[in-house]
Order: structure tokens, then C-alpha cells, then sequence
């Protein structure tokens, strides 16, 4: 009786960590499965579009709304990963292919987007480093914490001059790597709303807003051919993470920019004031 109350993981520990990995593995791999089926789903007919974009909407709200404990997972990375996947194969596979892009546009977006991954590789390569190096990582968690250390709950290890833990991006925002992060985050805004406007004005009716500016107009016919619809589904997607962009844009503004350059008004302040 005694021993049936051991669990099994406990008698072998290679067992549980195989287990372990296992779990770690497919909430990496579940993102590349569950967006493509979603968007595939939603190009059937504009109500599905609605429909899978409000889910994924929603689910993103919940998921930011959560203690940040319980989001201490590669999910989200991943699902990050996976969302700029797909969108550039369906842009260079799908909207490229109907011959309405022109060489120079498909160049300008290559460059934001060579540009985007940059910022976003530098700002991984930079958190990794500061933790690794000990520059931003004081030691393993204890109740009393200095006055510029901070306990990240998802990494589970106390940093120094920390702003925030982004969960999309799967690390720390820290002073030396967040100039990396707003500027990423810049050029992917840009880079959506430049794809996205390519693809929908190649898709959809286009018309002239301004100069050689088009912008979309009639996109009643895209559901009729699978090759438009996912098109269209992906380039709303995008819209939608520009959206979701320019707001995290307006509280970085509001909240982590002053903070950022609190100390540099400081220290001229200080200069003038001598």
C-alpha cells in the first residue's frame, strides 16, 4: 500500500524529465498546428473571419490579464514565431504570385522586415547576456530585494533595472536591451501596415487615396478563390497585430519611455544646475 502511494516520477527521475520535456516540446510545436488551422477555418466565409478573429483577440486579452506566474510558458514565443512564419510565406507565396506587387515594393518590405528581426534578435542576444554574465542578474530569489532589483516571476530570477517581462518575446526588458525592443517593435508595426496594404490592395478592388497611394475597397470576392481568402484572412491577422502593436506603442510612450530616460534628464538637470 505504502509503495502504490509513490508516484512513478519520483522512482524515475529520467522518466518524469523525459515527460517534462515532452510537455515542453508540444507547447512549442501547438502554435504552428492550431494558427494555420485557424486561419484556414476562417477563410470559409467573412462571418468565420469575424468569428476566428474575435477567439484570437479575446484569447490574447485573457492571456495578458492572467497573474504573470501562470504565463511561464514557450507557448507564446512561440506563437509569436509562428504568426511572422506565416504571414511572410503567404505574402511572398501568395501575394507575390498574382504579379500586382511591384520589385521596389517587395524591397522596401524585406528591408523592414530584415530590419525588424535584427532589433528583435539584439534584444534576445542582449537579455541573454545581462542574465548570463551576472551585469543584470543578482542571485536566486530571497525576500529582501535592493532598491533596483526586481523578481521576475516567469524567468524565476531576481534582475536589475528591469521595465517589464514580455511573454510574446519570452524574456526580460531590461535598460541595456529595451532601445532594441521599442525599435522592433517600430519596424514591425511598419512592416505590417506596409504587407498588409500590399496584400489587401492586390486582393481587393484597390482605389487611389492619394499620388500613387492605393487603399482597399471592395473585398466581396476574395471568399470565391482559396488563394485570395487566405491572402485576405492573413493580411486582417496582420492588421489586427498592427493593432495590437500601436496600442503597446501608446503605453510604452505614456509609461516606459519616460522611464527609460528619467535618468539622462537627470543628469542634466544636475549639469545646468552647477
Amino acid at each position: 500500500m505504502i509503495a502504490s502511494a509513490i508516484h512513478l516520477d519520483d522512482m524515475l527521475p529520467i522518466a518524469s524529465s523525459k515527460t517534462s520535456y515532452k510537455r515542453v516540446d508540444m507547447e512549442s510545436i501547438l502554435p504552428y498546428i492550431i494558427l494555420p488551422l485557424m486561419l484556414l477555418t476562417a477563410t470559409v466565409s467573412r462571418s468565420l473571419t469575424v468569428a476566428v478573429m474575435i477567439f484570437i483577440g479575446m484569447g490574447a486579452l485573457y492571456v495578458q490579464s492572467r497573474p504573470t506566474q501562470k504565463n511561464r510558458s514557450p507557448f507564446f514565443f512561440s506563437w509569436t514565431i509562428s504568426s511572422g512564419v506565416y504571414m511572410f510565406l503567404v505574402f511572398e507565396l501568395g501575394v507575390l504570385s498574382l504579379l500586382e506587387v511591384t520589385q521596389l515594393e517587395n524591397l522596401i518590405f524585406l528591408i523592414l522586415l530584415a530590419s525588424m528581426c535584427y532589433f528583435f534578435y539584439k534584444m534576445k542576444a542582449v537579455a541573454d547576456f545581462e542574465l548570463a554574465t551576472g551585469t543584470s542578474k543578482g542571485k536566486e530569489y530571497s525576500p529582501v530585494l535592493t532598491s533596483d532589483s526586481y523578481y521576475c516571476q516567469v524567468c524565476q530570477i531576481e534582475v536589475n533595472e528591469r521595465f517589464f517581462h514580455s511573454i510574446w518575446w519570452d524574456c526580460c526588458i531590461l535598460r541595456p536591451n529595451y532601445m532594441y525592443y521599442l525599435g522592433g517593435q517600430l519596424l514591425a508595426f511598419f512592416t505590417l501596415l506596409h504587407g498588409t496594404n500590399l496584400g489587401l490592395t492586390t486582393v481587393c478592388q484597390p482605389y487611389i487615396l492619394y499620388g500613387t497611394l492605393l487603399m482597399p475597397d471592395d473585398c466581396n470576392d476574395v471568399y470565391f478563390e482559396f488563394d485570395l481568402a487566405i491572402c485576405f484572412v492573413s493580411c486582417i491577422y496582420g492588421l489586427g497585430y498592427a493593432l495590437v502593436i500601436a496600442l503597446l506603442l501608446i503605453q510604452q510612450l505614456l509609461v516606459y519611455v519616460p522611464k527609460y530616460s528619467e535618468p539622462q534628464w537627470r543628469r542634466l538637470i544636475n549639469i545646468l544646475n552647477i
